[in-house]
């Protein structure tokens, strides 16, 4: 599963990211990260890795069987710019499936790292067995993620309306897309 990391891409603007498992050495990094991300986003955050304290416990419980967390890292400084965690199910009646969140810091949403990742998790979601990728999207808030998410074949599954409940408690909808995955890359 990890013997393809890591990856290399340039993006539009020429850098040089890698792609690859994030690791309890990239504890400060992902800290700087999540803190970066505004505040007006970090509400619909499943989970609270913006909290020091639940990230340490993310990072030193990893299991990549059950959350391979992928981060991109600028080469040029070390720098994380975005990160994906495809989360699986020890269910073997969910076994076949898996659900992927992706976020990308503000100042690198235009570089379309987010579509890389999503990319390269269709990838490593086929190369594991997995048969189908969910994504859940927060109506209103994520309308570029959604747009990705098209681009690479997801499709809308589902709206739960008023599912999500904003800082000032305004209800909002979440979109539910999926993704079948072919049993070979070729296939894509």
């Amino acid at each position: 599963m990890l013997k393809d990391y890591p990856k290399a891409i340039v993006t539009q603007d020429g850098d040089s990211v890698l792609l690859r498992p994030a690791t309890l050495a990239d504890e400060n990094a992902l800290n700087e990260f999540f803190g970066e991300i505004p505040d007006q986003e970090q509400w619909f955050f499943r989970e609270k890795l913006n909290d020091p304290k639940i990230l340490h416990e993310f990072l030193l419980n990893l299991d990549y069987r059950r959350a391979l967390p992928i981060v991109a890292v600028r080469e040029k400084d070390g720098k994380i710019i975005a990160n994906l965690r495809l989360h699986m199910s020890m269910a073997p009646c969910l076994g076949h499936v898996a659900h992927l969140r992706v976020m990308v810091h503000p100042n690198f949403r235009a570089l379309k790292i987010g579509s890389w990742m999503i990319l390269d998790c269709v990838k490593t979601a086929m190369d594991l067995g997995l048969e189908k990728l969910f994504a859940e999207f927060v109506a209103g808030v994520e309308e570029a993620a959604v747009g990705a998410a098209m681009k690479l074949d997801f499709r809308h599954e589902g709206i739960l309306k008023g599912y999500i409940k904003d800082k000032k408690g305004v209800y909002r909808d979440l979109i539910i897309m999926s993704r079948d995955l072919q049993s070979k890359w070729s296939d894509f």
